[in-house]
């Protein structure tokens, strides 16, 4: 069994993607993974459904180390709304920033909200 580290590299991608349908909604993933289908994040969440390719592993892993920094600090409600909520510090949504794989930006966003040490 394989440790699980704050930013998910030790879950299998179809467990992080249910933590994430289940935390975030599968609306919300669909959205940092940019797919077009609707049902594609509950898909890869199941055994035998498709994988998502490289670039969607990247997004859920980042959108998964963002939620999870956020939720531990702040708490599951506060880490949604700060994903969907406009963010002067990225010039866009947080999940959109996922979606684009600005992973430092994002990261550093989400720091500096639980911090308080710059308007996010």
């Amino acid at each position: 069994m394989s440790l699980v580290t704050a930013d998910g590299d030790g879950l299998e991608i179809r467990d992080l993607v249910r933590i994430l349908n289940g935390n975030v909604g599968p609306t919300l993933v669909q959205t940092m993974t940019g797919t077009k289908d609707h049902g594609l994040p509950a898909k890869w969440a199941t055994a035998d459904g498709p994988m998502p390719g490289s670039t969607a592993v990247e997004q859920l892993r980042l959108g998964y180390r963002v939620w999870h920094l956020l939720s531990e600090a702040e708490g599951r409600n506060v880490a949604l709304a700060w994903l969907v909520g406009a963010n002067h510090r990225l010039g866009a949504t947080p999940v959109s920033a996922v979606r684009d794989l600005r992973s430092a930006e994002v990261i550093g966003a989400a720091r500096a909200f639980i911090d308080g040490s710059a308007p996010a």
